[in-house]
């Protein structure tokens, strides 16, 4: 079937919306119900027509007022009804306040069986000539104007009323020649009407000629109060003022804003207050919210104006251009209550500061004026599938399969503040641990935790991670990307988001919406929700697929653009038609029984090129993160996900985890303390470990030794630590060797360590002996290898622990120093027993202190370090440790100068 201009178009042969217009007819044919009709079909709607008067005149002049009888007007209304029910209904010209009476009788029974059809009021009083339309009891046309109609009948009634400058100044019986008085006009004009109000000010400037102003000076002397008075005559500035606007964010359903455009110099403009009225009619009629249908009404008009052209002597009528698809033709918007949010949340900084992470980080912000107009991160690749998920298991399989650009969603009542009641306490909302949706809340130190991993994966991933609603948290640890919601984007410091360099998402649910993310230059847009979802509460009603046809065509050579909201397999096929180039996904993700395999379907049906690549990791691309490595080397994905929870520490990262697998580390005494290292270090990622203890596993040992088992009695006890460290690390190389370690020995138990070392790898000694005799050997060996080394003890309840490095912290000492050669030592464990537990906490905290030297986290600058030049004492019955400072010495033996004592300035650290 061929389209109506005899294209290979099909015909579209669903059922258009039926739009009322109740108004003048304008025998010109520029304005009143035919400008009416022919808007509302240029938009897709079915027009239908109640003629209130019928006006002789043309594009020059009024000549003749003749309003319908009330019998016609009501017989015309009564028979449209039961057969042609409006989806919204645009009320012009009315004659006299007779009509204005009996329409408000009708709305008001109307209303009854229909309350969700919008009524739109044009007061309309003065035509584009600048002669008066009403008339009341044939009053000549000066005296009527002055007189003009009272639409109080109406309070309660409408939603929308439309006044321009003059009609808004005469319904308000104001001045309005001031930018605020104006403002202030439009306000009281929707608490007097209880409805929305547009106050058009597109004519401001143009000295529209007042029928109550005798003198052309007049109009001259009130065109400059204008431009003295706050306008800006470059730009056409629309004032709207919503009141309980339905089916929309509790941030915007009672704000008020400046709408301004470019104005557009033109004296064809016939007709231009009855188009845009009848358009926001015909956009309603669609399903679109109040303030959509206004951006969508005043980018029409503008488009209109750019292409009209004169057909008289007079002022021509404006064009019907269509849709309007050109992002330059809306307006920009300005809100006017921006801090109702800020203000909100204020009210509630003394709950809300329980919930926030605890270690706040200081945001350097730039002037958002200066910072947006540049716009936010260009994303490198594709989103295509996007997956939104809310658990870390998920995250991380879905990244090592392959995926590129993800979302991290956890909600939380902070993030729910503004989309909640605001007026709602966040404390009742938090009592019972559970977010609205359900799920456990998660809040503070846990909420980073979280936070951190997911931004440390996507890194490893090399993928586009964005990190939803928590952008403070986003900017402190580096994220690729943040996502905000309206509400969100109404209290984030977007300046701060920019200077950070990260990218930013925003969501949108409307042609309003869009705008405002619009005007923050975002890296991508979201579209939603497109169908009914059950992931979270929304104010709007889903979009639905022609919705979203239309935002496409509206911003896709523009952004990124994103549809969300209960998109599946069963109707992603459908949304593909609409033009949209990504999807975002949840429940078909994250209810699957398989989430890998459930985006690797998805993504083969909405791209199957990109499909089929989508799911080989793709390590080679470009980075989206400039981060340091180590010789050039980066973690496998396996390895990094293995390390995945010290990688998420600043301190560790993947260049500290990289520098854990080239480092090599002695451990001499593989008894309760070494075999539990042993593990801990392995199990960590240290490259090389060797591993030295002559003696040999009894049964005495396996209540502490718990690498051991009675399978292992009588076997060397670094051979058998060997064989089970390739098993529980294999990427870990181990060396056992089963010969007494003294000085003598010392250089062939060193060789591999000092090769290391020349090659610039941190290496360390761990001390886990004993034998007095044994540490002593260690020590000097040590000191004349210039090795660090970390030694721990611990016998009955009294545990000890020190590291010392005479190359990096000399005024460190040494054990010499501690307990010198002739000192008597009689405390050990086959002597003075051990309780497991206890041998368990010394060689955590050994392995701890090796693991922070290895990895630099300690300053080792003199004094400053908080390991080298401690002596640590453990009491395993008050569970408590005792910290003492080492200082020099001079008579220490084997260190020479640099020896050292504990003085007696403690500090007692409680566990």
């Amino acid at each position: 079937m061929l389209g109506i201009h005899g294209d290979n178009v099909p015909m579209n042969t669903e059922r258009p919306a039926f739009v009322w217009t109740i108004a003048g007819s304008d025998s010109g044919g520029g304005a009143g119900i035919q400008a009416d009709l022919a808007t509302i079909q240029d938009l897709g709607c079915h027009g239908c027509s109640v003629v209130t008067t019928v006006t002789a005149q043309s594009s020059v002049a009024v000549t003749l007022v003749e309003p319908v009888s009330a019998a016609m007007l009501m017989a015309q209304l009564t028979t449209l009804l039961s057969d042609l029910p409006p989806k919204a209904i645009k009320i012009g010209l009315l004659a006299d306040q007779t009509q204005v009476a009996l329409l408000a009788d009708w709305i008001a029974s109307f209303k009854i069986h229909y309350p969700s059809v919008p009524v739109i009021v044009d007061p309309v009083m003065v035509a584009s000539c600048g002669d008066a339309l009403a008339v009341d009891n044939c009053q000549d046309i000066k005296s009527a104007a002055k007189s003009a109609l009272d639409f109080r009948p109406f309070k309660g009634l409408i939603e929308l009323i439309t006044p321009n400058v003059l009609e808004l100044g005469r319904l308000t019986h104001s001045d309005v020649s001031t930018k605020a008085q104006f403002a202030a006009a439009a306000l009281a004009l929707s608490q007097s009407l209880d409805c929305s109000v547009l106050a058009k000010g597109g004519d401001v400037s143009f000295g529209c000629t007042d029928i109550l102003a005798d003198t052309q000076a007049q109009t001259n002397a009130l065109d400059t109060a204008y431009k003295s008075n706050g306008w800006d005559l470059e730009l056409a500035e629309d004032y709207l003022v919503c009141r309980q606007v339905r089916a929309n964010s509790e941030l915007h359903q009672n704000g008020r804003f400046w709408l301004a455009s470019q104005r557009v110099i033109t004296r064809h403009n016939h007709g231009s207050g009855c188009t845009l009225s009848s358009a926001i009619a015909a956009v309603l009629a669609q399903g679109f919210v109040l303030q959509d249908a206004v951006v969508v009404a005043k980018a029409y008009v503008s488009q209109g104006l750019s292409a009209a052209i004169g057909l008289g002597q007079g002022p021509g009528p404006l064009a019907r251009t269509g849709w309007p698809n050109n992002l330059s033709c809306y307006a920009k918007i300005n809100l006017c209550d921006g801090n109702f949010i800020s203000h909100q949340i204020s009210q509630h900084l003394d709950v809300i500061s329980d919930f926030v992470a605890t270690d706040q980080v200081r945001i350097a912000s730039a002037p958002p004026q200066n910072i947006l107009s540049q716009g936010f991160k260009v994303l490198n690749a594709d989103l295509g599938v996007y997956p939104v998920v809310s658990d870390l298991t998920m995250l991380e399989s879905l990244l090592a399969a392959g995926v590129k650009t993800l979302q991290l969603r956890i909600k939380t009542d902070i993030s729910e503040l503004t989309s909640a009641g605001l007026g709602e306490s966040v404390q009742s909302r938090c009592e019972s641990g559970k977010s609205k949706s359900g799920e456990p809340k998660l809040i503070g130190s846990e909420l980073e935790a979280k936070i951190q991993t997911a931004i440390a994966l996507g890194k490893h991933f090399n993928a586009q991670l964005f990190i939803n609603d928590h952008w403070q948290l986003a900017i402190k640890n580096h994220a690729f990307g943040v996502h905000l919601g309206q509400e969100d984007l109404a209290v984030a410091d977007l300046a701060a988001i920019k200077t950070a360099g990260l990218a930013l998402g925003i969501s949108s649910h409307s042609y309003f919406e869009l705008l405002l993310a619009h005007q923050c230059s975002p890296s991508y847009i979201a579209l939603g929700h497109i169908f009914p979802t059950t992931t979270k509460q929304m104010p709007s009603a889903p979009q639905g697929l022609a919705k979203l046809k239309r935002y496409v065509a509206l911003l896709q050579d523009h952004y990124p653009l994103v549809a969300i909201g209960g998109i599946d397999l069963d109707n992603l096929a459908k949304v593909k038609t609409t033009g949209v180039a990504n999807i975002a996904v949840v429940r078909a993700i994250t209810e699957a029984q398989d989430p890998v395999a459930a985006f690797a379907v998805l993504s083969q049906a909405w791209e199957p090129y990109l499909g089929a690549k989508c799911m080989p990791n793709m390590s080679t691309n470009k980075p989206l993160y400039h981060g340091e490595t180590v010789s050039g080397k980066t973690l496998s994905d396996a390895d990094f996900m293995r390390y995945s929870r010290q990688v998420l520490l600043p301190e560790v990262g993947e260049a500290g985890q990289l520098q854990l697998a080239d480092a090599n580390v002695v451990i001499i005494g593989l008894g309760g303390l070494g075999q539990l290292a042993a593990q801990y270090l392995a199990r960590a990622g240290i490259g090389c470990l060797t591993l030295i203890d002559m003696d040999k596993v009894e049964i005495l040992n396996l209540p502490r030794q718990l690498l051991f088992s009675d399978a292992d009695i009588g076997l060397n006890k670094a051979r058998v630590a060997k064989q089970k460290l390739n098993d529980l690390a294999p990427q870990c190389t181990v060396t056992a060797d089963e010969t007494a370690f003294n000085t003598e020995t010392a250089a062939h138990h060193f060789a591999d360590i000092l090769e290391a070392k020349q090659q610039g790898k941190k290496v360390l000694v761990l001390d886990c002996t004993d034998n007095f005799a044994t540490r002593q050997a260690i020590n000097r060996s040590c000191i004349e290898a210039a090795l660090p080394l970390v030694s721990a003890s611990i016998a009955a309840f009294s545990g000890q622990l020190f590291a010392v490095d005479q190359m990096q912290f000399p005024s460190g000492g040494c054990y010499h120093c501690i307990f010198p050669a002739q000192t008597r030592v009689s405390q050990s464990c086959s002597t003075q027993g051990v309780l497991g537990p206890s041998v368990g906490v010394m060689a955590s905290m050994q392995s701890l202190v090796a693991m922070q030297l290895l990895l630099n986290v300690d300053s080792c600058d003199e004094p400053k370090s908080a390991l080298l030049g401690r002596f640590w004492r453990f009491d395993a019955k008050s569970l408590s440790w005792t910290a003492a400072i080492l200082t020099r010495d001079p008579q220490c033996d084997e260190c020479g100068p640099k020896g050292v004592y504990l003085s007696s300035n403690k500090d007692n650290l409680e566990v």
